[in-house]
């Protein structure tokens, strides 16, 4: 019966002969053969290369840029009137999804309020763009703390209470955002209530 099934046309036979032996017409056997071998050696090749997660060559590009000298960050000390770029704080990390590095690049008080403003930088065709620009405002009571984790950028700040003292902001404000397309924007923000400070 199993020979009749593979047999697809007339020719030779190949098979061994003798009770429970199986003869297989000479087509079938190559198709067989073919068949099996397509699925030991088939399922690797093409589709699991497409698999594999391509790292652009100019994936961390962007860490190659002097920020101190971009027009964009002169503008905003210009703005600012006080602070410096610090460049040994700039934060990488792929923000919008295109498996490069954009870079997180803070403006210092040089002083006790820490950072005071930030910019965001992408390289769009070679060429640095800005997608984010962020200060610290009147009712901060600290100055900015940027983190990445799994290409979501969150900022966070203190924020005084009716009652706090000036040392010790009983809240913080952390934001996160999201890539649009073109720019980062705020994808939610919440007021964090600090845990109590020990009095002496």
């Amino acid at each position: 019966m199993l020979s009749k099934l593979l047999y697809l046309g007339p020719t030779d036979t190949i098979g061994s002969g003798g009770k429970g032996s199986i003869t297989l017409k000479v087509p079938a056997f190559l198709f067989v053969c073919s068949l099996v071998f397509g699925l030991a050696c088939g399922s690797g090749g093409d589709n699991d290369s497409s698999r594999v997660t391509r790292i652009p060559q100019d994936a961390g590009a962007i860490r190659g840029l002097d920020f101190a000298g971009l027009p964009a960050a002169k503008t905003l000390l210009d703005q600012l009137g006080s602070g410096a770029v610090d460049e040994q704080a700039v934060l990488y990390a792929d923000l919008t999804g295109d498996r490069r590095e954009e870079a997180i690049v803070p403006v210092s008080s040089q002083g006790t309020l820490g950072n005071i403003a930030y910019l965001v930088f992408r390289l769009d065709s070679g060429k640095p763009h800005v997608v984010l620009t962020r200060t610290v405002d009147k009712s901060s009571a600290s100055g900015l703390q940027m983190t990445t984790e799994d290409g979501v950028l969150l900022e966070t700040r203190g924020v005084y209470g009716p009652e706090d003292p000036f040392c010790c902001p009983s809240q913080l404000r952390e934001t996160t955002f999201r890539w649009d397309g073109s720019r980062l924007q705020v994808e939610s923000e919440d007021l964090v209530q600090q845990p109590p400070r020990a009095k002496n």
